[in-house]
């Protein structure tokens, strides 16, 4: 299991960087950041990340490896 998860710097302050903190601890997560993901209506309300080039609204960790693994089990079939 693995997959590739983008946060927008530009969206910490909406939670996401306590969720990218947390994220970093894992092995089976690749971590990218970028100034801007394009998601700036979205940036502006709500933290969210991209999991494997699709964007995901998080609200905390356990939500982000939920989604995660519901995205690998897609992935797969």
């Amino acid at each position: 299991m693995g997959c590739v998860v983008k946060f927008c710097t530009s969206n910490y302050m909406n939670g996401s960087f306590k969720i990218k903190e947390l994220a970093e601890q894992n092995p089976t997560i690749t971590i990218e950041e970028d100034y801007c993901l394009g998601n700036c209506g979205q940036c502006m309300i709500e933290s969210f990340a991209v999991i494997n080039k699709r964007p995901i609204v998080i609200e905390n960790y356990e939500e982000l490896l939920e989604k995660i693994e519901a995205k690998l089990k897609i992935d797969e079939n």
